[in-house]
Parts: structure tokens; C-alpha cells; sequence
């Protein structure tokens, strides 16, 4: 199972990637976290706000940030430090990072910082969705 960044999700949104994505969306393997939804609802403008989440909450299997999740946000930058890899990585994706190492989820996006993040903290597993699906 995948758990969708922003970056992919927009992309989602607006058919701007493989068609397969959205048989895995129908099979239920693209999930979305609080996060995500966070940084989707920022573009939406307020009279679709409440339909544009209603949506995307039918559309996708909703993950839970796990609790005590600070302190793997606090590790995964820990190891970006000594690297300077961890200036410009937003929190969100901190957390969605986290969350998925956490749950063992692979992250599915289109941002370089995750790319970064996966050098250093080899348990994220992620992809781009300019890739495809397997």
C-alpha cells in the first residue's frame, strides 16, 4: 500500500499521471493521511472546501498518523542533519515520511525531499508517480 503525498495527489486530481494509479485507487492501495489533506485543502477555494475533502476522504483509504509520532520526525531529521539534507524539508512531509516508515507504507509522490529523505533514512520506501506503477 502507498501513502500519497500531496505532490501526487494533485496530480492525481488532475489526471496528470498514469492511468494505473487509479486502478491501484480502486483497488484501495492509495491511502492519505491528516497531513496531506492539510496541504490539499490549502488550494481549494472556500465554497468547494468541504466537497473537495468530502471527496478525497470517500476516495482513499485514510491512514492515522500514529501517536508518539514526533519522536520518528525528530529521528528521521536527526539523520538529515549531518547532511544539511534537512533544511527545506517541510514538517508535513516530516510526518508523512514518519508516518509511513512507522506503518510501513511506501510513499507515493513527486518531490525531491522525499527522494532526499530515502538516502539518509533508508527505511522510507518511496517513489515518484512519474514512474509509474509496477
Amino acid at each position: 500500500m502507498f501513502l500519497v503525498d500531496t505532490s501526487a495527489l494533485v496530480r492525481i486530481q488532475r489526471k496528470q499521471v498514469d492511468p494505473g494509479w487509479d486502478e491501484l485507487g480502486d483497488r484501495g492501495l492509495l491511502s492519505v493521511c491528516e497531513p496531506v489533506l492539510a496541504e490539499t485543502l490549502v488550494i481549494a477555494n472556500a465554497k468547494d472546501y468541504v466537497r473537495v475533502e468530502e471527496w478525497i476522504r470517500r476516495q482513499y483509504p485514510w491512514v492515522a498518523v500514529p501517536d508518539n509520532i514526533w519522536d520518528m520526525v525528530a529521528a528521521v531529521r536527526r539523520e538529515l542533519a549531518p547532511h544539511s539534507a534537512h533544511q527545506g524539508v517541510s514538517v508535513a512531509d516530516l510526518l508523512v515520511a514518519a508516518t509511513a516508515i512507522r506503518l510501513k507504507l511506501e510513499v507515493l509522490h513527486e518531490d525531491a525531499d522525499f527522494e532526499t529523505i530515502g538516502r539518509f533514512v533508508p527505511e522510507l520506501r518511496q517513489r515518484r508517480i512519474s514512474v509509474g506503477p509496477d
